[in-house]
């Protein structure tokens, strides 16, 4: 398999003089996590939906307004669309990054992201492991009076994209980085500010979907594909044992 089967073709990409606001808007719009910024027509960086998270909280909210390129990353790699696919996943684990942004000829041509291989990948690389062989045993909780501010916070100085808020070990309810520019973008449109001192239990998903420990990893990922989401709490007799991500996934994949 090469990169150009597993990418993803008509990238959306912003110019870097525009506002970051607009990223967000079109990573909102289209379930993009990542959004290429482009500066005369050639690739500049790329933004992603953590690094909007961690503009507003440098910045406020009139972060939202500033020009999407101050905000930018170099986290990605480059490939080209006749190269090895595993290999370009390998690269970007090695590298520590969720993104390859595939060129011909210096121009963007597609992108490949833990979505991407998690759908995309032939399922017979997945059969063989139950989901509590790749699952995060010990995941990052919270508890639910917790501030936005300080979910937003934990998000970046663990570099995740999923808070599971808890009881002790009963699960109560999920906040994503998605849930999270959701609320910014419809609060900072309505009333052009945006509190973020408000408890984390008034816009987590309170019924997220879960799976069992014993589930298969096929499983896991169709169930993920079924309701557009990128990680699944692990539950048992109502007791949190766990979180799988595509980015676990990934990881065990490539072993």
């Amino acid at each position: 398999m090469i990169a150009r089967e597993l990418m993803t073709g008509n990238v959306v990409a912003i110019n870097s003089h525009e506002e970051l606001i607009t990223a967000v808007q079109l990573m909102i719009d289209h379930g993009f996590r990542h959004v290429p910024i482009l500066e005369g027509g050639s690739l500049k960086s790329i933004i992603t939906a953590l690094g909007a998270i961690n503009g507003i909280i440098n910045n406020g909210v009139n972060a939202l307004k500033e020009p999407v390129a101050k905000h930018g990353s170099d986290k990605f790699i480059i490939a080209s669309p006749d190269d090895d696919a595993v290999m370009v996943i390998k690269k970007m684990l090695n590298n520590n990054v969720d993104a390859a942004l595939i060129l011909r000829d210096n121009d963007l041509t597609g992108i490949i992201t833990e979505r991407d291989v998690v759908s995309k990948m032939p399922e017979q690389l997945f059969i063989k492991y139950r989901v509590h062989e790749v699952a995060n045993k010990s995941p990052i909780c919270i508890n639910e009076e917790v501030t936005l501010r300080t979910a937003m916070e934990t998000m970046i100085s663990h570099g995740i994209r999923h808070l599971l808020i808890t009881e002790q070990d009963k699960l109560l309810g999920v906040i994503s980085v998605k849930d999270i520019l959701k609320h910014v973008i419809k609060y900072y449109k309505l009333r052009g500010q945006v509190d973020l001192n408000i408890t984390i239990s008034k816009l987590m998903s309170h019924n997220p979907v879960t799976i069992d420990s014993g589930a298969s990893l096929i499983d896991a990922i169709k169930l993920m594909r079924r309701n557009n989401i990128s990680s699944l709490p692990i539950v048992e007799m109502g007791k949190l044992m766990g979180l799988i991500t595509e980015h676990d996934i990934v990881k065990n994949m490539i072993k």
